[in-house]
């Protein structure tokens, strides 16, 4: 259904564009044909970037064809106006009527001829230029093989890739591979760099870039390439101008101006001869002024024959694989440099800021041009961008990884941190927490603005023309520099990329629906087990644990400040072997803070945090002063010291199951057939065996924190740190969850909750610790804090706590 729309679409959008054109062509050639006459200006396109024939001195057109130009339009009493417009696109122009003439050293051939009228006015021809430091190369048959640098849309081109390379392959050699440029001048560059071997260009073109090359080009031809009549090109049916420019030149002729002229820059007259071969069946007969004025009308036959044209499908592949590994690339390197920016290092924020600052405000094209030509300057590039197509990748990748980067940046924004953080409470390091947990959360939020700019990339490769890679625009403006037919070319052009973006965004849709959770979990197996406490076993009795034995977890002096506030002053808390101490206190009085600290999730200013006596998060050298320890010590640590969180921090894109096993599974604590027998039997402990293959977003709150704690469960911690529990949580559902910290306590599981459940606290924990800004103000066994408190402050909060149960 999908595919049907987009063929309509097409259709219709194609159906629409011809139906416009068809309309809008003739109205602007019928009212473009008498506006120069009426304002006394004769406009003139011209590309500004082909000397000697034409460039900019300054703000001035200068060269031959403007000083051409200047003289003819004195003698016919009209004001000259230059439009800078590209070489491929200036009879396309002409015909839209957005100039009256064409001079721009413009080659007379037979295709040309039937689409304007020409007035010829010199003779030129193509010289070789190669570096003074290679095999000269004399003639078009020393050209076998080699790669050569011409002007895009020049008849130069078409000659060498038709018979220059069919006397090539008929010798027995390889054909010319012949590379498009926008302009001379960058061919000339590729020369200089060495991404080509020769040039072909107009011998005073030529003649001019050896000039300038400081000795290291020359033109090495014995002869002129492939001699050329050059025109001045009129609208068809416009005799009237036609024959107006003709009375200019004879003019000229007559004072000695054209003569001048063509001396002046080493040119030849025409030769009338030449000029009707180049004609060909275009030639005017005797007698006739100029080609009848014709409508548009539009050729289906051609447009149709273009979908079977190789080159197109050739070009179309390479702008496929172009596309996706720019875009494969740049996804990865992308996401690296989001993480980077995220750095707790300023100087790796800094220098990553810098480059997406850079490479996004440098243009495309400018980067492009750049980087095919960087070997002229570091010869030793040349291993990695000698061809176009690597110089392009280099270019895209380089420029799509600052945009792309910053569609990351959002993607990992929008990832909750707790994410990161209960992947590294289970003794997961920082690659992989950040590989298996932040990334795919960050990537499925982010593939839809990735999409967008896969389809943004797909057509930017069209600017890779530029460096002379065949491209499916390139193509394009091959065949319609030749034929004229601009718009049925551009339209199959345009279906081509319409072709290559529908594939790679049902790609994406497939991609999105498979990493789309909902739907997943829409598949998963209900089960038939309910959300209610009714699954779970009566919490059997426990005895009292003494607040004395083994020591788990001390902490001594224990300092922590936010800035100017410190939250923690001067803490000591001992933690014994199957112990559960519950800590109380009014909000913001660093309840959580502390209880972050005892597995390194906070760092802290001063004191210590011991595990059976060894530093949690720092170690201390010979001196006593602390030093920093790797990310991996830091991990296995808090592989023994479990951590429950009050949102639950259940990995969204993962089954129950598979949060259960995840941290077993990276750690490979077992083999996979154990650690999920393990995982079940956790989750039969805490009543959601039933709900294995279920998302989180598919249950209570209830249900994910008892999965929580289940998945802390599966690392066999040797001790469980709570913090608030139970405050996330609906009233009904709180009972459930305490009943799985009651059982496991009475299993003699090292426990440290923070909690505001007061009956949890007074029945389960075997020590009280009452905190009020950031001190313990008591401590004790459960019965002595609640019935007998010592100090002021805890009677008034427990009183408070009391009076709105």
């Amino acid at each position: 259904m999908i595919l049907r729309r987009s063929r309509t679409l097409i259709v219709g959008l194609a159906a629409a564009l011809l139906g416009f054109a068809a309309v809008a062509a003739p109205l602007t050639q019928a009212s473009s044909a008498g506006a120069a006459a009426d304002d006394g200006v004769l406009r003139i396109g011209s590309d500004l970037t082909y000397p000697p024939y034409a460039y900019l001195d300054g703000e001035e057109p200068a060269g031959f064809d403007p000083d051409f130009m200047r003289a003819l339009a004195a003698q016919i009493d009209r004001e000259p106006e230059f439009v800078d417009t590209r070489f491929e696109q200036l009879i396309t122009s002409l015909q839209a009527g957005h100039f009256d003439v064409v001079a721009s050293a413009l080659y007379i051939t037979e295709e040309r001829a039937g689409q304007v009228d020409f007035i010829p006015y010199f003779t030129t021809g193509n010289s070789i230029v190669s570096p003074t430091n290679s095999a000269p190369v004399r003639d078009a048959g020393d050209l076998c093989g080699l790669s050569v640098a011409v002007i895009k849309g020049g008849e130069v081109a078409t000659q060498l890739r038709s018979e220059a390379s069919a006397a090539c392959e008929k010798d027995g050699g390889a054909a010319i591979d012949v590379r498009d440029f926008t302009s001379d001048t960058e061919g000339t560059q590729a020369l200089l760099a060495g991404q080509v071997d020769a040039q072909v260009t107009d011998a005073a073109v030529a003649k001019s870039a050896v000039d300038a090359s400081n000795g290291s080009l020359a033109i090495t031809s014995d002869e002129l390439l492939f001699p050329a009549s050059v025109g001045i090109a009129v609208a068809k049916g416009d005799t009237e101008l036609a024959e107006e420019l003709r009375g200019g030149i004879e003019r000229m002729r007559e004072d000695g101006t054209y003569e001048k002229l063509l001396a002046q820059y080493n040119l030849a007259e025409p030769d009338p001869e030449a000029v009707a071969e180049a004609m060909g069946k275009n030639a005017p007969a005797e007698g006739d002024e100029a080609g009848a004025k014709q409508g548009f009308v539009f050729d289906w036959p051609y447009f149709f024959s273009l979908f079977a044209v190789p080159d197109f499908w050739s070009a179309a592949l390479t702008v496929l694989v172009l596309s996706a590994l720019a875009w494969g690339i740049s996804t990865v390197l992308g996401m690296a440099v989001a993480l980077g920016r995220q750095s707790r290092f300023a100087w790796l924020r800094a220098v990553l800021g810098a480059y997406v600052w850079f490479f996004r405000s440098l243009p495309l094209l400018v980067l492009l041009i750049f980087v095919y030509n960087a070997p002229q300057v570091i010869p030793e590039l040349r291993a990695i961008v000698g061809s176009p197509f690597m110089a392009g990748l280099l270019a895209l990748v380089l420029s799509e990884t600052a945009y792309i980067s910053e569609i990351h940046r959002g993607g990992l924004k929008s990832v909750a941190g707790g994410q990161g953080e209960a992947g590294r409470a289970l003794g997961i390091p920082w690659g992989g927490v950040q590989r298996l947990i932040v990334i795919p959360q960050a990537f499925r939020v982010a593939l839809p603005a990735l999409g967008n700019e896969l389809v943004t990339i797909i057509k930017l490769t069209s600017l890779v023309s530029a460096i002379s890679l065949t491209e499916i625009l390139l193509v394009g403006q091959r065949i319609y520099t030749q034929n004229f037919k601009v718009l049925e070319t551009l339209l199959a052009v345009g279906i081509f990329y319409v072709m290559l973006v529908t594939v790679f965004d049902q790609a994406l849709r497939l991609l999105e629906r498979r990493l789309d959770v909902n739907r997943r979990g829409k598949r998963a197996k209900l089960g038939t087990a309910t959300s209610n406490i009714d699954v779970l076993p009566p919490a059997p009795k426990r005895e009292r644990t003494p607040h004395e034995g083994e020591q788990v977890l001390q902490v001594r002096e224990l300092r922590k400040s936010y800035g100017e506030t410190e939250v923690l002053k001067g803490i000591d808390l001992d933690v014994h072997r199957g112990e559960v101490i519950a800590i109380i206190g009014p909000s913001g009085s660093g309840k959580t803070t502390l209880i972050r600290t005892l597995n390194a999730m906070e760092p802290i200013n001063s004191g210590d945090v011991l595990f059976h006596g060894k530093p949690v998060g720092y170690a201390r050298d010979a001196s006593g002063a602390k030093k920093p320890v790797s990310d991996r010590v830091v991990a296995a640590t808090r592989a023994e010291v479990g951590m429950v969180f009050q949102q639950f921090n259940l990995f969204p894109h993962k089954t129950v199951i598979e949060n259960v096993t995840f941290a077993p599974d990276y750690l490979r604590t077992a083999s996979r057939a154990e650690i999920r027998e393990r995982a079940m039997a956790l989750l039969a402990k805490v009543g959601m065996d039933a709900h294995a293959e279920k998302y989180p977003h598919q249950l209570s709150g209830g249900q994910q924190q008892r999965v929580a704690i289940a998945r802390a469960l599966a690392m066999e911690p040797e001790a469980l740190l709570f913090d608030e529990p139970t405050s996330a949580l609906d009233p009904e559902l709180v009972d459930e969850v305490l009943r799985v910290m009651t059982e496991l306590a009475a299993e003699g599981l090292t426990m440290v909750v923070v909690t505001h459940e007061m009956r949890f606290a007074r029945e389960v924990a075997d020590w009280v610790v009452f905190m009020d800004q950031g001190v313990v103000v008591e401590e004790g066994p459960a019965e002595q804090v609640f019935d007998r408190p010592e100090h002021d402050r805890t009677r008034r909060f427990l009183k408070r706590v009391h009076a709105t149960d």
